[in-house]
């Protein structure tokens, strides 16, 4: 027997919003056989000091994993020279060109069911028509990747809808 409980409140609680703009978004295509190495390699550039801000990974078409790297442009610099490096050394099957992008993120409380939380969320940026280009979560923080420059009018809609508590100092 599966129980699932469903969060549910008028107002949704957040700790804030926090705004990443201008990113750096690659899309990276690595054949199954080939999801050691580039885990290993990926391990390098991230043990030689934070390179990314977001990491994910989906299944692609055919047999290739895709994952999707974002990172700012003081890191690009790295990341850039590694992935062109990777790709000739045949890690990686397919590299993107960048796309800029803004990450919204934010956490609170209850995150951990995500299905009221993401229905909450995504209502006000469809009804406003703020594009998405991706969503992913991870523990009780929801991040939203959206095309440059759609990233503060999200904030300011998602501001309005959740409650953020404040201090006050008596």
């Amino acid at each position: 027997m599966e129980t699932i409980a469903v969060y549910w409140e008028p107002i949704i609680r957040t700790y804030g919003f926090n705004l990443a703009e201008a990113l750096y978004l690659c899309q990276i295509g690595v054949a199954p056989d080939k999801l050691a190495a580039w885990g290993q390699a990926l391990q390098s550039i991230a043990d030689s000091g934070p390179a990314f801000r977001l990491v994910w990974a989906q299944s692609g078409h055919g047999d290739q994993v895709k994952f999707f790297l974002l990172c700012d442009d003081n890191h690009w610099s790295r990341v850039h020279p590694f992935l062109a490096h990777h790709k000739h050394l045949g890690t990686l099957e397919e590299v993107s060109s960048p796309l800029m992008v803004d990450l919204l993120f934010f956490q609170g409380p209850h995150y951990g069911d995500r299905y009221g939380v993401l229905d909450f969320t995504l209502t006000p940026l469809v009804e406003a028509q703020v594009p998405l280009l991706a969503i992913t979560c991870s523990v009780a923080t929801i991040y939203l990747v959206l095309p440059s420059g759609w990233g503060e009018q999200a904030k300011r809609l998602l501001s309005a809808c959740f409650e953020i508590p404040r201090r006050t100092d008596a």
